[in-house]
């Protein structure tokens, strides 16, 4: 037998314990570091993306102002052609409705005798 095997292996397993706890605090260091590292790059990132936004920003409302404008008239245009196709139109919109004038001048006739009309109640 080996003299001191008890000590021996104490020994080993106290220097065990001891190595484990240097990996953990190192392992733990290096996280801490890594984790520093993204989050400080991360904020560079939008603080330059900000300053790029802010750069891009003067073209894209100029843009955005172009866009409404160009829609405008384009709006405008379809209703000058619509009130001009309305205009032309007008003398059949004026036969449509004297037809419809007559029709309604018709019925009313036809219901007169049916109608019964309510008494007026004085107002106090």
């Amino acid at each position: 037998m080996v003299p001191n095997l008890d000590l021996i292996l104490l020994a080993f397993l106290h220097g065990a314990f001891i190595s484990f706890l240097l990996l953990l605090l190192l392992s733990l260091a290096f996280i801490s570091l890594l984790f520093s590292f993204f989050l400080t790059l991360f904020s560079i990132l939008l603080i330059d993306s900000y300053n790029v936004y802010s750069f891009f920003s003067q073209y894209l409302e100029t843009l955005k102002a172009n866009l409404q404008l160009g829609c405008q008239l384009i709006l405008l245009a379809i209703t000058s052609l619509f009130v001009t196709i309305v205009l032309a139109m007008n003398p059949v919109f004026q036969g449509v409705a004297s037809k419809v004038r007559v029709l309604k001048h018709a019925i009313q006739q036809m219901e007169e005798p049916f109608k019964f009309k309510l008494p007026r109640i004085p107002r106090l």
